[in-house]
């Protein structure tokens, strides 16, 4: 009986060791929680939608949502300078309304109902949107803070940095999980095979820390992005510690061994507040 008892014992130990060995190799291969909700979540509800996603329209920083209403409702949005560059890399209104996949990044829960609402919206119209409630970086399944200003109708400068904030006495701040961008585009991006890829990075402060990780990982050659509109947000160097500018960033950028993205100098910000959300849009 007691070579028995034995037995057990050491058969419970080493399927105890498989068990340990198999969350750790997930903790390291795939993160803290193991495979990222983003992916599954991606992954299930892009199955069917897979195979039209001729182009994809990466938004990081998505705020209200307008630059995607822009790209498949651009008639609500006349003289809005990003509209040419979307004709330009998507082709006309009725190519991008069927065959481009949008994806927005946004951090600020406060946008998030909106988005929701325009994402669910579209989807009925047969517009493939995906919006998530994740802060973009250079790091998965973390949680950052995110600084958010008291009045929403100005609250543009949201982020990891308070330096955009007016009124810090009332400021409002929010835990958000964070996506490694890098892991993103390699698992749900580059598996769509998509003929081109259009990136527009605004994320107060951020791109400071995303552009090297993008570009140390080869993410940024024009086979993977084709190309983005970047806006660097000089006030955030000096709390960062960064020396990087656009003109550092574009040296670094014809450093790689790939043909670089193009960057296209755009900062377009009109209709900030938007246009009235009709029900059936």
């Amino acid at each position: 009986m007691k070579s028995v008892g034995k037995t057990i014992v050491v058969f419970c130990v080493l399927g105890f060791l498989i068990i340990l060995i198999h969350f750790k190799y997930n903790y390291i291969y795939y993160g803290r929680l193991g495979k990222s909700m983003l992916t599954q979540r991606s992954n299930r509800g892009n199955d069917n939608a897979v195979r039209q996603c001729r182009y994809v329209f990466l938004d990081l920083g998505s705020n209200k949502g307008v630059q995607v209403r822009k790209l498949f409702e651009p008639n609500l949005y006349p003289n809005a300078s990003i509209i040419p560059v979307f004709d330009r890399v998507f082709g006309n209104i009725s190519e991008r309304q069927r065959y481009v996949c949008a994806f927005g990044f946004e951090a600020n829960p406060r946008h998030m109902k909106r988005l929701i609402f325009i994402e669910k919206s579209y989807k009925n119209k047969g517009f493939q949107v995906d919006f998530y409630h994740l802060a973009v970086s250079d790091r998965d399944n973390d949680r950052v803070t995110i600084f958010s200003e008291t009045n929403f109708d100005l609250d543009w400068g949201a982020g990891i940095l308070d330096q955009a904030i007016n009124n810090k006495a009332n400021m409002t701040k929010y835990k958000v999980h964070t996506v490694d961008i890098v892991r993103f585009i390699v698992e749900i991006i580059n598996p769509l095979k998509s003929k081109a890829v259009f990136m527009k990075m605004d994320i107060e402060g951020s791109e400071y820390l995303l552009l090297p990780h993008m570009i140390k990982n080869k993410i940024l050659c024009k086979d993977i992005i084709t190309s983005a509109g970047i806006e660097f947000h000089e006030w955030a160097r000096i709390p960062l510690n960064t020396s990087l500018d656009l003109s550092k960033f574009k040296q670094n950028l014809n450093l790689q061994s790939c043909v670089p993205t193009s960057v296209i100098p755009l900062d377009d910000e009109s209709y900030n507040l938007d246009v009235v959300i009709n029900s059936d849009s």
